[in-house]
């Protein structure tokens, strides 16, 4: 995967070719009503979502672009062709992660087909020590239960595990989780990802961690990660990488070395940049917490053909510029999002790095697509 460096005392990455990750909503069916639930999931699929044949068009692009595929929902197990999905994924091959919900759909049978179909990963989410905490924010009763039974199977078959963890909730119990999980799920816990809340939603009612919270919360992670038996990290907290740098300056890490680690820490921003989101009805985002700019549709776009396989990497993007794909993509900072005009007239990297990204996904199938639902 071709990457570019970019700044000097903190390199950041570019991922100017592909994302290295896909993320496909593939329905926003579930049977739990989960409160800080970023798609609003509802227990029935919506007619409209990608069917079994634009879902392997979208695959296909996936394997052009040589980027991992991770299916998420919802509950991707509500798709009755999950299965003949993630078959399709890795005969092509892609590498495929899947993110079921722990509920009675997710069997010690349905972890065992993902052994045999080749799943690469599973996540599992997991936001309490105690049925009546994770229960509760979960508003199933019994989810915790298959939580865990889930962890238990997929280390009986070998499939490695991230755990997700919500911290809107669960700050006060975060040290009696990493001690669950080392005494009892490790292996199959590969990473313990610990989510910063982003209010998109059913978690827009939800309350977001004060600033000390959150400090206390990095300076916890970064204490337990030298202790714990699978890796401890954080999702949409990049200041965390700011905490870090902070700690190895204090310690007498030389600054060369704080450099060689940049990739490992992963500096820089990912949504749009080693991140596309598409949505169970195709839309195309930078990320799924971050639903602006719409990129495109799956289904929409004019058809473009494929370069040839032996083409260059310019080859490859040359289709996209008759597209003219417009994405104006806000630049983070510390106070927030803020348009940054002048870049996005400059053409910013991470604004092209997602235009790029987005593009070769932006392609429909190249014969006719039903609209049923499977």
């Amino acid at each position: 995967m071709e990457l570019e460096t970019v700044g000097t005392d903190y390199p950041g990455f570019l991922y100017r070719r592909q994302p290295r990750n896909v993320y496909w909503e593939t329905t926003i069916s579930c049977d739990l009503a989960c409160q800080h639930c970023r798609a609003s999931a509802i227990p029935h699929r919506d007619p409209g979502e990608l069917t079994t044949e634009e879902g392997k068009a979208l695959m296909r692009s996936v394997q052009e672009l040589g980027s991992m595929l991770v299916l998420t929902g919802g509950d991707p197990l509500k798709r009755p062709d999950i299965s003949e999905l993630i078959e399709y994924g890795r005969s092509l091959p892609i590498h495929v992660s899947i993110t079921p919900s722990t509920t009675p759909l997710l069997q010690r049978e349905t972890v065992s087909r993902f052994r045999d179909l080749g799943v690469t990963a599973m996540g599992v989410s997991l936001d309490g020590p105690t049925s009546e905490i994770h229960d509760a924010f979960r508003n199933v009763a019994g989810t915790f239960e298959y939580s865990m039974r889930a962890l238990d199977w997929a280390r009986e078959f070998n499939i490695p595990v991230q755990v997700n963890t919500i911290t809107a909730k669960t700050l006060p119990h975060v040290q009696a989780m990493y001690e669950l999980l080392r005494d009892k799920a490790a292996p199959p816990v590969r990473r313990w990802s610990l989510f910063l809340l982003v209010p998109v939603g059913r978690g827009a009612e939800l309350d977001t961690p004060s600033a000390d919270e959150v400090e206390k919360l990095l300076a916890w992670v970064y204490s337990i990660s030298e202790e714990a038996p699978f890796r401890v990290g954080t999702t949409e907290a990049p200041h965390y990488r700011r905490y870090w740098i902070q700690q190895k300056l204090a310690e007498g890490m030389p600054l060369k070395d704080i450099q060689a680690r940049a990739r490992q820490m992963a500096f820089g921003i990912r949504d749009g940049n080693g991140v596309i989101f598409v949505s169970h009805v195709g839309e195309v985002y930078p990320a799924g917490f971050l639903p602006y700019p719409l990129l495109g549709n799956v289904r929409d776009l004019p058809r473009v053909r494929s370069a040839p396989r032996d083409s260059g990497p310019g080859q490859l993007h040359r289709p996209l510029r008759p597209m003219r794909v417009q994405v104006r993509l806000r630049r983070l900072t510390s106070a927030g999002l803020r348009d940054d005009r002048r870049s996005a007239r400059r053409g910013s990297p991470l604004r092209v790095s997602a235009r790029l990204s987005a593009g070769l996904l932006l392609r429909q199938p190249e014969r006719a697509i039903g609209n049923q639902v499977h």
